[in-house]
């Protein structure tokens, strides 16, 4: 029997961030013309003393952020895998397995499945009790306002569900198991390269970050998923109110963001620092036995805090070696001007 998480993720993992892109973009235009369609039929598209369909800023940040996630998860899962062509690997051995077992991961292959499973029902459990409240409760009495999805206006009501479903149980799972999944390989294998000695920072990459640049992309591609998912609450609630489940997902949100940033992302830009410095030293006690002048303008380098990059660029560069070879030899060179 087919599973269809499993084939969304087989997906996920087969595809291009572009291809994803525009899969995300055409999902959500149709969306949106559906919902814009079945509202103007039921003449919901602005409510008086209420929020209809052009009026709920809130669903707009959902279906934009639905058009992108798929590629902002996209390319945080390829940051974390592009350490196989890092520079900064000098045996790839040791960490290939730990990239295999990421991949298996994010196709929730074997017990992996079990971490999409949860997150899939616990979007079912938030669509079950948003439907619960249109259907039971009373939508004016818990959102503040009449809204343009009621059951009152049918057609409206079930499109806006459908939006929902694919929200809840579709993006926003797959987005989480993969992020989660991508940060904690990420953690794992930058230790494990580490303790296995197979790390170096290339002072002289063109990345400019010693051949650790998928670190910062990963983390940029993170934050922007956080940030945008922060922007849609702030927007649901701008356009309703406060409830519980803004609550909930702001805690949960804030979370996972600390966790992520502070615990995996933290502990890997220390491990990174520590390999930078390393690389300095080592060039610094090449650079001291090769030219006294050369190690003071290094040491100069240091206390002023220059880039890395910077102070490489400057330790090795010809100018430099003249610069210092013209200190030694003016002497010389300025009695030769005086005897002319």
């Amino acid at each position: 029997m087919v599973n269809p998480a499993r084939v969304v993720a087989e997906q996920f993992v087969r595809r291009s961030p572009m291809t994803l892109l525009v899969f995300g973009v055409v999902v959500s235009l149709a969306d949106f013309a559906l919902l814009y369609i079945v509202a103007a039929r039921e003449g919901v598209l602005y409510i008086n003393q209420g929020v209809g369909l052009l009026n709920n800023y809130g669903l707009f940040s959902t279906i934009l952020g639905n058009a992108v996630f798929l590629y902002l998860a996209k390319k945080y899962y390829d940051g974390v895998c592009s350490i196989r062509e890092s520079k900064a690997v000098v045996d790839i051995m040791p960490v290939g397995e730990a990239l295999s077992t990421l991949t298996d991961m994010t196709r929730a292959e074997r017990e992996y499945r079990l971490s999409l499973y949860l997150m899939i029902i616990i979007g079912a459990l938030f669509w079950l009790v948003n439907v619960s409240y249109h259907i039971i409760g009373n939508p004016q009495v818990k959102w503040g306002h009449q809204v343009f999805d009621s059951t009152d206006h049918p057609l409206t009501f079930w499109v806006s569900r459908l939006h929902n479903l694919y929200t809840w149980l579709v993006i926003l799972p797959l987005l989480a198991h993969v992020i989660i999944y991508s940060s904690v390989q990420l953690w794992r294998v930058i230790g494990r390269a580490a303790r296995a000695g197979v790390l170096m920072y290339d002072l002289l990459n063109p990345d400019r970050r010693g051949g650790f640049a998928f670190v910062d992309k990963a983390a940029v591609a993170f934050n922007i998923v956080v940030a945008f998912v922060y922007l849609q609450i702030m927007l649901h609630v701008g356009t309703f109110k406060m409830n519980p489940e803004h609550i909930i997902i702001i805690v949960l949100l804030t979370l996972m963001a600390v966790l992520i940033n502070k615990l995996f992302l933290g502990g890997i830009y220390a491990t990174i620092k520590a390999l930078r410095l390393e690389a300095l030293n080592k060039v610094k006690e090449r650079v001291y036995k090769d030219d006294q002048m050369s190690f003071e303008i290094l040491k100069y380098c240091y206390e002023q805090r220059v880039s890395a990059a910077s102070i490489v660029n400057f330790a090795i560069n010809p100018g430099a070696i003249v610069v210092s070879g013209v200190i030694k030899l003016w002497p010389v060179i300025a009695k030769a001007f005086s005897l002319a």
